[in-house]
């Protein structure tokens, strides 16, 4: 049995009305009404919340930075892998491309770029010029034919000069 049930602080035993007071607090309940309303109140105050109010600033941040690791990992990773090597198409256009084409781009540029092909244009001297081709332009608006080798994002890797 519990010792405060018997005695006060003092080792006396409490008075008579205490013990009385206790015994109809023990079978005491509230009136229905009563706890209806405050179960009322309760749900009222803490009602759920919606999924998307769930989740705190905190706990969305903590999941980006996770998130923006993850995929800072998996770049990492995808530069680690070994590249393909290149289809028999682009292998066979960039043998094409080593007969009298100047290079406008480095060749390991030249060598990874997607579905390169072989496109005929008419261009002008003063364009050819500024991309480097070494031609005299006494007449800069005067056309010159020229094959170029042109990546599949359009990309001009290499010129050749076509011979009239």
């Amino acid at each position: 049995m519990n010792r405060l049930e018997f005695e006060d602080g003092n080792g006396k035993a409490p008075a008579p009305a205490w013990r009385d007071a206790r015994r109809v607090l023990a079978q005491a309940a509230p009136p229905d009404r009563v706890e209806q309303a405050l179960l009322r109140a309760f749900r009222q105050r803490h009602a759920p919340r919606p999924w998307y109010r769930r989740w705190s600033a905190d706990a969305v941040a903590s999941w980006a930075g996770i998130g923006a690791a993850a995929c800072a990992l998996a770049i990492a990773g995808m530069s680690l892998l070994p590249t393909a090597a290149p289809s028999p198409r682009v292998v066979r256009v960039l043998a094409a491309a080593d007969v009298g084409f100047v290079p406008l781009v480095p060749p390991e540029r030249m060598a990874a770029a997607p579905n390169p092909q072989l496109k005929q244009a008419n261009l002008p001297r003063a364009a050819l010029v500024q991309m480097g081709i070494p031609i005299v332009a006494d007449a800069p608006q005067e056309l010159v034919h020229a094959e170029l080798l042109v990546a599949g994002t359009g990309e001009p890797l290499a010129i050749r000069l076509a011979v009239n």
